[in-house]
């Protein structure tokens, strides 16, 4: 993506994954993390903070985020100085959707600052903070 066509304003173009179990239980192989939280699906049936259900590990969460900061980048992994901070807001659960949403709030030559948003497939946010993306 070309730098000089982005304005302060401009939403930038959307990355969204759908989260199913396998994609956690696969994280966890990858990981390590086999955290209950995230794979004893009947343990999580009785656990009514979570609602009965597994919930996702927090890089999966930031999944979209970095898609989108890599399309932009035009590479398969941030470059280096891209900086995201962020809060999660509600847990990710299998069977959801969800999708990043950058919006450019302050421009260099070759940064984006963005306010940042990771929402479900209801708009609801799951994570907000921001991004400061490093345009090569």
């Amino acid at each position: 993506m070309d730098i000089a066509s982005i304005n302060v304003g401009d939403t930038l173009p959307s990355k969204t994954i759908s989260v199913d179990q396998q994609l956690i239980n696969d994280y966890a192989d990858i990981c390590g993390d086999y955290n209950t939280l995230h794979v004893d699906v009947e343990a999580m049936k009785s656990n009514e903070m979570f609602g009965g259900s597994t919930i996702a590990h927090g890089t999966i969460n930031v999944e979209p985020v970095m898609q989108a900061i890599c399309a932009i980048q035009g590479k398969t992994w941030p470059a280096e100085g891209t900086t995201i901070e962020l809060q999660f807001r509600a847990p990710v659960k299998p069977g959801m959707t969800i999708s990043s949403n950058l919006v450019v709030k302050e421009k260099t030559d070759n940064s984006l600052v963005c306010d940042m948003q990771i929402q479900d497939q209801d708009g609801n946010a799951c994570a907000r903070g921001s991004a400061e993306i490093i345009v090569p």
